[in-house]
């Protein structure tokens, strides 16, 4: 069950073993866990798609 104010996702295993051998080797990057790296990633992805889908973000 996840921590209240969370929700759970599902990775590949692959996927999951690269996250977590960045985390716990490149400690330079600043991510204290998974849950902080695939956070920020999927924030700055969602921010990417935002921009590019608002029509009043596109220059004219």
């Amino acid at each position: 069950m996840p921590v209240k104010g969370y929700d759970s996702v599902n990775l590949p295993s692959g996927l999951y073993s690269k996250v977590k051998a960045l985390v716990k080797t490149r400690v330079d990057m600043g991510y204290r866990s998974i849950t902080e790296f695939v956070a920020e990633a999927v924030r700055k992805r969602t921010e990417e798609i935002e921009k590019t889908n608002n029509p009043a973000s596109q220059p004219e």
